[in-house]
């Protein structure tokens, strides 16, 4: 008996050239959660970006992964640090991931930061945080890829707050297949 022939998958569109409009929405299907990923420099002032690319990269030794734009204004402060947080949002945190997704016009964050752990300042009511020490940075592309070592962290189990094609969703309405 021959097996059937293989299906032939359904395209919505047509295949596209490597654009980075196309190249952007078709990367944009894949669902992220949404950190906050912060520094505090020597003079005490607190850096903070909204960031999507982020993963764990090794459990031994504990390995965490985030991407900036090499030609990012913040590129310099990230690194250089030492240490930083990343803070997963909760499905609450809306506005806290809008507010620290465009650089501050005077290229601080907060001077009055209420939040640490670990030393490094951490977003409160998260879903989790984690404390790394800089490791090792890997420049590809238009991008840097930062990866810290995990020294501490804390998991809170409020619901997520994702991002996918352009938009943010709440963690609590997903449901297990």
């Amino acid at each position: 008996m021959t097996p059937p022939p293989a299906a032939k998958a359904k395209a919505d569109t047509a295949l596209h050239a490597n654009t980075g409009i196309a190249l952007r929405s078709a990367l944009g299907r894949f669902a992220t959660g949404v950190t906050v990923i912060a520094a505090q420099t020597p003079d005490h002032h607190v850096h903070c970006m909204t960031v999507n690319s982020f993963a764990s990269l090794s459990l031994d030794p504990p390995l965490i992964l985030w991407t900036l734009r090499s030609r990012s204004a913040r590129y310099h402060t990230f690194s250089k640090t030492h240490a930083f947080s990343v803070s997963v949002l909760a499905e609450t945190q809306l506005d806290i991931a809008r507010q620290h997704a465009m650089p501050p016009p005077d290229g601080f964050a907060h001077r009055d930061w209420k939040a640490f752990l670990g030393g490094c300042p951490i977003v409160d009511g998260a879903s989790a945080h984690f404390i790394c020490k800089g490791h090792t940075e890997v420049n590809k592309g238009d991008h840097v890829i930062l990866i810290g070592e995990v020294t501490e962290f804390v998991e809170h189990h409020h619901p997520p707050l994702v991002f996918m094609g352009g938009k943010y969703y709440s963690g609590s309405s997903l449901k297990p297949l």
